[in-house]
């Protein structure tokens, strides 16, 4: 066999990357909006960062979007979550003049719904090559590693643990990770990340750096005695065991490991975790909770087409007397936005899951193909190093993809105990799947001409 001259070779199509300022700009938002500056610094509440860095990021992507627009021809999966998160802000707005708290669905829509959904506009005009999902998960995984560490040494210190409930229950440090639940959802919200990506992480230092960012998740999990966590942390568990391919080997490794590890929890959160269905050390959560979801199912009833943006609680003072909101995701979309707002989030989270579906096989597919056209590239050094190269970035993406779904899930199972909706959860799921979908096509015509030159070599 004669080795073709690198000459011979044709370029590969290279994906399209953001000018490095742009980047950078995008990097210091997702780790402003995570570890939570504005709160953290007087001067920089005063400047509000968060904003400033959100309004030049703006200018920037429109100018971006402006001169190179997303593509969305033959992308059914991608156009499908778009289409659900429009359809769910004409719900949301049509629904402000007739909300039962005005003024206050005014303020949900604007400071958090538009402001959270900028997150999907910005991943979507700036993450379109594998390097920029890269930045993207680390600049999200680190903050999120700064907010469980920070509380890991609140446990340790006892600074960030007083009793609720009974139990001492760990906090978050600044006021939106301070209820023990945020802190364990936030956490748990990191794990899926930690599960799919380390296997396929080539360098050890960046493998040897998920390892502290687990350790201090558990901590939080564990430690804020959040019932909430606890059951999404099993059915995490299961996702990653139906995904892994030695299911019996890791059931087996699960099993020991939860033998040892389970008599060493200490007694009063092994409790907390079996109060979820027996008696509660202190207080009747679960006996409030049965009346919210009793309350709430009867506003429904008698306001089937939605009470409007966040105001459950002021129907509920003037059906019941009672204040507390639902604590639970899907009542709260019944409730706020009606039976077809309902419809219409429960398209658009099975439209993120059929985009992530579509892009995992996508790069499985993809995947398969250049382990097997590499056996072809012969001894031509520059095509084996780029096919190797596209391995990697196909199996980071897979796993980002599967990492994504368990993301989705996780936040679904916590959605049975706690409301979300007006929460930056769903923007993120958002990104990331039509991303992906994104990366999925325009990664198509790279590897498809790595496989024609190693075609030709064979």
């Amino acid at each position: 066999m004669t080795q073709r001259p690198a000459s011979d070779i044709p370029r590969l199509p290279r994906p399209w990357e953001a000018p490095p300022f742009v980047t950078a700009t995008f990097l210091l938002f997702i780790t402003a909006r995570y570890m939570q500056w504005g709160a953290r610094r007087d001067f920089l509440a005063t400047l509000r960062v968060e904003f400033l860095l959100g309004l030049a990021l703006t200018v920037m992507c429109i100018g971006v979007m402006s001169s190179r627009p997303v593509q969305l021809g033959g992308l059914r999966p991608a156009r499908n979550v778009l289409i659900g998160i429009g359809l769910l802000f004409f719900i949301m707005l049509t629904q402000i003049p007739f909300a039962a708290a005005q003024d206050l669905a005014w303020t949900i829509f604007f400071d958090r719904v538009i402001k959270f959904a900028m997150m999907t506009f910005f991943m979507v005009a700036l993450i379109r090559s594998p390097r920029a999902m890269r930045w993207f998960l680390a600049a999200f995984l680190v903050s999120c590693f700064y907010i469980t560490q920070e509380s890991t040494r609140g446990q340790i210190s006892g600074g960030l643990v007083w009793e609720n409930q009974g139990i001492p229950r760990l906090h978050g440090a600044v006021p939106i990770y301070a209820h023990p639940n945020s802190l364990a959802g936030l956490a748990m919200g990191t794990l899926p990340f930690v599960l799919f990506l380390f296997p396929v992480i080539k360098n050890w230092y960046y493998k040897l750096m998920l390892l502290p960012l687990a350790a201090t998740a558990l901590v939080c999990v564990i430690y804020t005695g959040s019932r909430t966590g606890y059951v999404s942390l099993g059915v995490l568990l299961c996702y990653w065991w139906s995904q892994s391919r030695r299911k019996i080997r890791n059931l087996a490794i699960a099993a020991a490991v939860g033998v040892v590890v389970f008599p060493l929890l200490p007694s009063q959160y092994v409790e907390r975790f079996k109060s979820i269905g027996g008696h509660e050390a202190e207080g009747n959560s679960k006996e409030a909770r049965i009346v919210i979801l009793q309350d709430a199912w009867e506003v429904l009833l008698k306001n089937p087409v939605g009470v409007g943006i966040a105001s459950f609680p002021a129907v509920r003072i003037q059906m019941f007397n009672r204040k507390q909101d639902t604590h639970n995701l899907y009542l709260e979309v019944a409730t706020n936005l009606g039976v077809h707002g309902f419809a219409v989030f429960c398209f658009l989270i099975f439209a993120m899951f059929a985009a992530l579906q579509s892009a995992r096989r996508s790069f499985a597919h993809k995947l398969r193909m250049m382990k097997q056209g590499l056996r072809a590239a012969g001894q031509d050094k520059r095509l084996v190093k780029l096919a190797r190269a596209e391995i990697v970035d196909l199996q980071f993406l897979e796993a980002a993809a599967r990492a994504t779904t368990g993301f989705l899930i996780v936040r679904l199972a916590l959605g049975l105990f706690g409301m979300d909706l007006y929460e930056v959860y769903w923007w993120f799921a958002a990104g990331m799947a039509f991303c992906l979908v994104m990366l999925a096509r325009t990664g198509s015509r790279r590897t498809e001409a790595l496989l024609q030159a190693m075609n030709e070599q064979s």
